[in-house]
């Protein structure tokens, strides 16, 4: 009898182990999946400290904004939340050999929502005019919390 009991505790100390480690292993990914984390990937393609700078670059581009971030001029190409209208972007700009750099902010869940509703579009569209109107509607949105 004495010998199941041992048998036992060691079958529960090393389910409890596995459970452990298995749960470590998880964390960081059921922790991203669970949060509402209202992050946005901003497409940016310069960083100015002089504002007339970042401005040339900015008429390099159609639609691109600007906003100040601690003292430095940053152009902004673009503005997404969902990970399908981030890969139609890469692709897009990537095909115009467009240089970016992918900066993420947060935002509020109201702007996310937002630029959702024009996302739903972005994912499902080919055409380059309405990717272009699109994006300009998502850098529209995003503009009031930039400045």
């Amino acid at each position: 009898m004495k010998g199941y009991i041992k048998v036992i505790i060691i079958a529960i100390l090393i389910g409890g182990l596995i459970a452990f480690f298995f749960y470590k292993d998880i964390k960081n990914e059921v922790n991203a999946l669970t949060s509402q984390d209202n992050t946005i990937n901003l497409f940016q393609v310069g960083v100015y400290k002089i504002y007339d700078n970042a401005l040339n670059c900015k008429n390099s581009y159609d639609n691109a904004i600007i906003y100040e971030d601690n003292g430095l001029y940053r152009v902004i190409i673009a503005g997404v939340n969902h990970v399908d209208a981030k890969v139609k972007l890469e692709a897009f700009f990537t095909n115009q050999n467009i240089k970016y750099y992918i900066k993420d902010i947060k935002v509020s869940s109201d702007i996310v929502n937002k630029i959702n509703n024009y996302e739903l579009v972005l994912i499902k569209t080919d055409s380059e005019d309405v990717i272009m109107n699109i994006n300009k509607s998502i850098l529209d949105t995003l503009l009031p919390i930039l400045s």
